[in-house]
């Protein structure tokens, strides 16, 4: 299992510059396995899976900034499999029949708090058709007041939008991964993907 994420980090100085650190991580001994140093800015710089070398049946845990048709077809075409949270903007998801899923009106069957469901889903990335299991779980009354009073947050900083559409999203944890049903549940696959957090805790120890 490998954890993927980015970070940025400054020169000392005041006209110190800004370089984007791309890494992985190995679970459980929580070894570094690669890291990449790039610009802040410029081509070929932003978060991507393709820059990680893999290994046929690694599976790639990753936050929504990772969750994109390109990214996805870099971890298949390597033999891995990936479990990242749904970025629903930047990942389309269809039917079998090639339709436009119908995200919100499926989640919306998640009524309790901790109610499980999963959903075939498929991604398309130029001319490859990806299929994948698109797993998602109500949050707790709770959870769901935070979620959403981050929402209202960021707009009031001008860096979101705080929309009924959005405000229902913020109910639900939406993981998308191309784990076969054979070879994880849907609890195991969003249970999974709660192990990246290790590497954002990995992170905050290297900036102290």
């Amino acid at each position: 299992v490998r954890l993927v994420d980015a970070t940025v980090v400054k020169e000392p100085g005041q006209t110190g510059g800004q370089w984007r650190i791309h890494y992985s991580i190995r679970l459980p001994s929580l070894e570094c396995d690669h890291f990449d140093l790039t610009p802040v800015r410029g081509k070929k710089t932003e978060e991507r899976m393709g820059r990680f070398p893999l290994q046929a049946g690694e599976l790639v845990l990753a936050d929504a900034g990772y969750c994109n048709p390109p990214g996805i077809a870099a971890v298949v075409n390597q033999g891995g499999d990936v479990c990242v949270r749904l970025n629903r903007t930047a990942l389309p998801l269809s039917d079998e029949k090639g339709r436009p899923f119908p995200l919100l009106k499926k989640v919306q069957m998640l009524r309790k708090a901790g109610e499980i469901a999963e959903w075939r889903v498929w991604v398309q990335s130029e001319s490859q058709r990806i299929t994948g299991r698109l797993c998602g779980v109500r949050k707790s009354e709770a959870a769901v007041q935070r979620a959403q009073r981050k929402l209202a947050i960021k707009q009031q900083n001008g860096k979101g939008k705080d929309t009924p559409e959005n405000r229902e999203y913020a109910c639900y944890v939406l993981v998308f991964t191309t784990l076969p049903k054979d070879r994880a549940t849907a609890r195991q696959v969003l249970e999974c993907y709660r192990l990246r957090w290790q590497i954002e805790l990995t992170d905050r120890k290297s900036q102290r």
